[in-house]
């Protein structure tokens, strides 16, 4: 069985830290510990959540915008494999994601 993938993400801080200058934040869970840094550039922080994942194989870096949305993601060492239903299907068969 594949090791449970680590997964960080790279996100907005609360208006709470960005007024104090922190205005992004990367969050994760690395075993038990959960990880939360702040950081005053997106630059840093998902500079910083790529040396974790890095560390931490296999990972996933999620990036959001400031809007929440996911912008981009980046994996690192081997991704689980998915269910055929996961994967989808061919156009016309039922199920599936498309």
């Amino acid at each position: 069985m594949a090791a449970k993938r680590t997964v960080y993400h790279v996100a907005p801080s609360g208006e709470r830290a960005a007024a104090a200058g922190v205005k992004w934040q990367v969050e994760g869970r690395e075993g038990r510990r959960l990880l939360h840094e702040p950081h005053k550039t997106q630059k840093d922080a998902i500079d910083a959540a790529r040396r974790h994942a890095k560390e931490h194989t296999p990972a996933q870096v999620v990036v959001h915008a400031r809007d929440g949305h996911i912008r981009t993601a980046y994996t690192y060492g081997d991704a689980p494999v998915a269910s055929p239903d996961e994967r989808g299907r061919r156009a016309g068969e039922r199920g599936g994601l498309f």
